[in-house]
C-alpha cells in the first residue's frame, strides 16, 4: 500500500461543546463546513488542538464519525489516535478506520519518556495493525518525548503507508531542516504551532501546515500565494494573522478557549466552553479579542 502524502492546509478542528460541556455536533459540523469553504485540503480531528486528552474514548469516536460524515469525501479526514498506551491507540485507530477516515495521526504513548527502541516498537505496532496512511505528530513541547529523524527514516523504510510527519515545538525549523536532509522527499513534512511559522516552514521544504481552525482562510490564502511564487504577497496576507497570534501568545494558558471564542465570534461555534483543566479567559481579554476580530473584518457572531 503506497498512500498519498498530505499537503496544503489541514486545520486541526476544535472539539466543540455547548455551554454545559457536552459535545456539540451541530457546531462541529459547522466548523467542518467552514474549513472546507475556506479552502482546507483536509481536516485533522482529535489531535492536540482538539484537546483530545479532555474527552472520553466514546466522545473521540463520535467526533471521528461526525467529521467524516460532514466532510462527505470532499477532503481527507485525519484522525488523531494518541492515547496513554499502544493498545489504546490501536483500538482508537481501528474505530477511526471503521468510521471511514482517510488516515490517522499518531504520537508516542503519553506516559513515560520512551527510549528509541520503545518508540520504534510503539509505532511499528500501530503501522502493522492499522492499514491506513499514518502521520506521526512530533510535538516534543507537548509530550516531552524527543524523536530523531533517524526513527522516521527507519519506519519509512519498513512501512510504505507511513506518509507524513508533523513537526512542531521550540526547535521546529531546525528539526524540519534535519528531517528533510535525512529523509528527502520520502515523507511529506507539515508544520504546526497554529501555523505561526508557516512561511519559514514552507521555505525549508514543508508541504503545508496543520494550524488552528479559526483563521484557516487567511492561512490558506498565504499558502497559495507562496506556492504561486508571490512571496511578498504571501507575507502581506500572513501579516493579517499576526495580531491574533500575538494575542494568543499573550494569553497562552487560555489558548484553546481563544480559538473557540474566535470561532464563536466568526459565527461558526455556538459556545467557547473549554473543559478543565484550563485557565479561563477573563472578561477584559474577551472584549479585546472581540475588538480584534471586528478589526479583522471577521465578526459574524450567532
Amino acid at each position: 500500500m503506497v498512500a498519498n502524502k498530505p499537503s496544503g492546509i489541514i486545520p486541526a478542528v476544535s472539539t466543540l461543546t455547548n455551554d454545559s460541556g457536552d459535545f456539540d455536533e451541530e457546531s462541529e459540523r459547522s466548523l467542518v463546513r467552514a474549513s472546507i469553504d475556506w479552502g482546507a485540503t483536509g481536516i485533522a480531528v482529535s489531535i492536540i488542538a482538539g484537546e483530545f486528552y479532555k474527552f472520553t474514548d466514546g466522545e473521540r469516536k463520535k467526533s471521528f464519525e461526525v467529521v467524516v460524515d460532514e466532510a462527505n469525501g470532499k477532503v481527507p479526514v485525519w484522525a488523531g489516535i494518541s492515547h496513554l498506551g499502544t493498545a489504546s491507540s490501536i483500538e482508537l485507530g481501528r474505530h477511526a478506520k471503521d468510521a471511514g477516515v482517510d488516515g490517522i495521526i499518531a504520537q508516542p504513548a503519553l506516559v513515560g519518556k520512551e527510549a528509541p527502541l520503545a518508540l520504534h516498537e510503539h509505532f511499528s505496532s500501530i503501522f502493522s495493525k492499522i492499514d491506513l496512511p499514518v502521520m506521526i505528530q512530533d510535538a516534543e513541547d507537548f509530550n516531552g518525548i524527543k524523536m530523531e529523524p533517524g526513527l522516521y527514516a527507519k519506519l519509512a523504510h519498513e512501512f510504505p503507508h507511513f506518509v507524513c510527519v508533523k513537526i512542531e515545538g521550540g526547535k521546529t525549523l531546525d528539526k524540519i531542516r534535519e528531517t528533510k536532509i535525512t529523509i528527502g522527499d520520502r515523507l511529506s513534512i507539515l508544520g504546526g504551532m497554529g501555523g505561526r511559522l508557516l512561511l519559514e516552514e514552507l521555505s525549508l521544504g514543508a508541504a503545508g501546515s496543520i494550524p488552528n481552525p479559526c483563521m484557516t482562510d487567511i492561512v490558506v490564502e498565504s499558502y497559495d500565494k507562496f506556492r504561486a511564487g508571490d512571496i511578498e504577497e504571501a507575507r502581506s496576507v500572513f501579516s493579517r494573522y499576526k495580531p491574533w497570534l500575538e494575542f494568543q501568545s499573550q494569553h497562552s494558558q487560555s489558548a484553546s478557549e481563544i480559538v473557540k471564542e474566535t470561532l464563536r465570534l466568526r459565527g461558526i461555534a455556538r459556545s467557547s466552553f473549554t473543559r478543565s483543566p484550563h485557565v479561563p479567559l477573563d472578561a477584559k481579554a474577551k472584549l479585546e479579542l472581540r475588538q480584534l476580530v471586528v478589526e479583522m473584518g471577521m465578526f459574524r457572531a450567532l
